[in-house]
């Protein structure tokens, strides 16, 4: 009896710690809710003093009160109040938080330090509740002949079994050879592989083909990428001296100090929560840009700007004479034999997947109206490996100068990325790396390329699920091959 009883209290004495950590995980999460709360409520008053008071030293090393102050200014209080807000998960320390805006939900990631002051405060696209692992195989065009198809393989099927996800296209230039795998299907239940010839939207990709204009119409002596922007601007807009020291370069470059979005398109992309830029005309543009008022000076910071590039697009679209897409097929797409990228689809000729958001239902594609050169374009993997190989050329034509003027340094934006116009780059071991993505509510992009290699990656997917990662994987084990 006595055995039976120590054996008892020994059990219950090993329990206690168990018990313990639980009791102080359920306490560490309360408190997590509490911070959120307060901060939940300092933000609908757009209280950004107070907010900045709950965070840790070692967040305020990092940001400072002015940065911070921008950023709630010019990205986030623009998204209008927070509707509402639930707690999806919390995990080693960190809450993810869904909160509910007018147009679109957003969720952040709360962590905090040993005394309770916020550390981590990062805001994301919101990733949806994850549906099941599809249980059928994935279909594939991949044969897993070699092991670089093997590899691919690997990492694709880990992005294409999840259950919200559907068509899946990667195109790889490396060792003067060009391979492309499909995956999935370009609509949910079609059973219809991706193949070559179906387009996709790129997004922010289209960032890219717009910096090439502009170094177009410098190459060609139209205008110049230090011109200012007011140069280009109606009287009324161009009379906004917070406007006067911006340069077309700025615009390209992101160092404009315009904020991402302009706070006026909220009206509109209340109307259109789905399609959050359709309805945002030229007009709406210019009546922001009169009354634009600086936070932060041009050529100061690296603040990435859709806005930036949507005016972009609309000057040089002025200048040339012809709409956005015009100049994209006329500049760039038939000189380099890009057949499938445009931003007005034939619907007879050509095929665009469905878009698919993060919880995978159907959405609709976006219409960009004012921002067409921020991300309106649609494209293949064929054409965008040829428009990779391009830059791969000694310059020659107008559009190759123009080409390599957009790889040119313009930025440093710490701690370890240069920016030319639009394109990142970064070293990724001994090699300097090109690259961009895009997204959309249903859609995602990624492009890298290295000259010097001559090896370039092309990633696209008709959901809103980052391929980021598939694409650097692809890039990391081709470079630690060589």
């Amino acid at each position: 009896m006595f055995g039976t009883m120590n054996r008892i209290v020994c059990a219950l004495i090993l329990l206690l710690p168990v018990f313990s950590v639980i009791a102080q995980e359920e306490n560490e999460q309360r408190i997590n809710q509490a911070v959120f709360n307060k901060i939940e409520y300092h933000f609908n008053l757009q209280e950004t003093d107070s907010i900045y008071a709950l965070t840790s030293p070692k967040f305020k090393q990092s940001l400072s009160l002015q940065a911070f102050q921008t950023v709630m200014a010019q990205q986030l209080y623009p998204l209008g109040q927070i509707q509402s807000a639930e707690l999806k998960s919390y995990e080693k320390n960190l809450g993810i938080y869904k909160l509910n805006f007018l147009s679109t939900p957003l969720q952040v990631v709360l962590g905090l330090d040993s005394v309770h002051r916020v550390e981590t405060f990062l805001f994301q696209p919101y990733a949806g509740d994850p549906a099941p692992e599809k249980t059928e195989p994935v279909p594939s065009s991949n044969v897993a002949a070699s092991n670089v198809d093997r590899h691919v393989d690997s990492i694709a099927l880990g992005y294409s079994r999840k259950g919200h996800t559907h068509a899946l296209a990667i195109g790889i230039i490396n060792a003067g050879k060009t391979s492309s795998y499909y995956y999935g299907e370009t609509e949910k239940g079609n059973k219809q592989l991706p193949d070559e010839n179906t387009l996709f939207e790129i997004g922010s990709i289209s960032k890219t083909f717009t910096a090439t204009l502009l170094a177009y119409l410098d190459q060609t002596q139209q205008l110049s990428i230090d011109d200012t922007i007011t140069k280009f601007l109606p009287d009324s807009v161009a009379a906004n001296t917070d406007l006067q020291r911006i340069t077309l370069k700025q615009l390209a470059n992101h160092t404009s100090g315009l904020p991402r979005m302009p706070a006026n398109i909220d009206s509109t992309a209340a109307a259109h929560p789905l399609d959050p830029y359709q309805g945002y005309t030229k007009e709406h543009l210019y009546a922001y840009l009169e009354n634009y008022e600086a936070d932060i000076p041009p050529d100061s910071i690296y603040q990435y700007s859709n806005l930036g590039f949507g005016l972009l697009g609309d000057i040089l679209s002025t200048q040339y004479g012809k709409p956005y897409d015009t100049m994209v097929q006329e500049v760039i797409c038939q000189p380099l034999g890009l057949h499938n990228t445009t931003e007005h689809p034939n619907a007879e000729t050509q095929y665009v997947a469905k878009v698919y958001n993060q919880k995978g239902e159907e959405t609709p594609l976006w219409t960009f109206d004012a921002f067409t050169a921020h991300g309106s374009l649609k494209s293949t993997v064929p054409d965008l490996l040829n428009y990779a190989k391009a830059h791969f050329k000694l310059p020659e034509s107008d559009l190759e100068h123009a080409l390599a003027l957009t790889r040119q340094f313009t930025y440093f934006n710490p701690p370890d990325t240069d920016i030319g116009l639009a394109w990142h780059m970064n070293l990724v071991g001994d090699e300097l790396i090109y690259w961009h993505n895009g997204g959309t509510f249903g859609s995602s992009s990624y492009m890298a390329f290295t000259p010097d290699k001559k090896i370039a990656i092309v990633v696209l997917s008709n959901t809103a699920e980052s391929v980021d990662a598939i694409g650097l994987a692809i890039l990391n084990s081709i470079l630690a091959a060589q």
